[in-house]
């Protein structure tokens, strides 16, 4: 009788340890199925959510508040472009071509050779273009955030005739300070703005290629419309598979373009004032604030 028991008691053990084997598997399969796969707890890792919160945001803000109309001012002809252009071979980077073409060659080749570093120190108040220059091309221990990048291709541009301003792109929220700078260049042969993110080499295009405003991305994003980044260095052939990527760009640079910033005058340096273009839908703070108009409007005097 008792070794019988034994081995009753022996196959007791193993019905209950399979029996708690089989129980955390389910529960295991359980807690996958309903709980870490659900669309709460793996919300910071679905991208494709996340891109639509960021798109909703532009679409409730996509009207803008009224503000000054008055022109945008570039300056062609400020006394340190001529140095600029002789130290750093300017023309000669930039070479022949359309505005868009000649501007996508010198980002190519100077952002580069430009580090990004988000603490760099305003040493510079007017942030002049040959002085950051000095201070931080090919020279990596030297890094740059993008507000002084911008402005150095910002005076680039200008030094070459061509109509450029530098632009902040904002996200909504008051607790996010990671705001990002870019450049919009006029191209006479698009007749339009074109957006440049000169800190990460970038440009972006609609479905047909056709390169992108600010005001023309921030649309797409409300509307979740194709848009992608594009590198010069790219092949443009499967947009598809640019946007995808190129995801992390996308993300960022929807979280960004809640509201944008302008001055009303470009050249050497910083203006004093800068002006938001605000939405309706937020309260305006102790900021000028721009009209879509003067935004849009073509700076060529014919």
């Amino acid at each position: 009788m008792m070794i019988k028991n034994k081995k009753i008691n022996k196959k007791i053990v193993v019905i209950v340890l399979l029996s708690l084997l089989l129980l955390i598997s389910l529960g295991y399969i359980l807690y996958s199925e309903f709980f870490a796969g659900s669309d709460y707890i793996s919300y910071l890792q679905n991208k494709d959510e996340v891109y639509k919160m960021e798109c909703g945001i532009i679409k409730n803000c996509e009207k803008f508040r009224s503000g000054v109309d008055d022109p945008i001012t570039y300056d062609f002809n400020a006394e340190s472009y001529s140095e600029l252009l002789e130290k750093y071979d300017i023309a000669q980077i930039a070479g022949e071509g359309t505005e868009f073409e000649r501007t996508l060659k010198l980002m190519n080749n100077i952002s580069k050779r430009l580090t990004h570093k988000g603490d760099f120190p305003e040493y510079s108040k007017e942030m002049n273009a040959v002085e950051i220059l000095d201070y931080a091309l090919d020279k990596p221990q030297n890094g740059i955030f993008c507000r002084a990048k911008a402005q150095v291709f910002n005076e680039i541009f200008l030094s070459l005739g061509i109509y450029s301003r530098k632009l902040w792109i904002n996200p909504l929220s008051v607790f996010d300070s990671e705001c990002h700078v870019v450049n919009e260049i006029w191209d006479r042969s698009y007749n339009k703005w074109i957006m440049l993110d000169t800190t990460n080499n970038l440009y972006w295009v609609d479905e047909n290629g056709i390169p992108l405003s600010a005001l023309e991305i921030r649309s797409k994003f409300a509307d979740q419309k194709f848009i992608t980044p594009v590198m010069p260095d790219d092949n443009t052939s499967d947009l598809k598979e640019l946007r995808e990527k190129y995801e992390s760009f996308i993300l960022y640079t929807a979280k960004n373009m809640t509201y944008l910033q302008y001055f009303l005058e470009y050249g050497e340096g910083e203006a004093e004032i800068i002006y938001a273009l605000l939405p309706e839908n937020i309260e305006p703070w102790d900021s000028c604030l721009i009209s879509e108009n003067a935004v849009l409007t073509s700076p060529v005097i014919d």
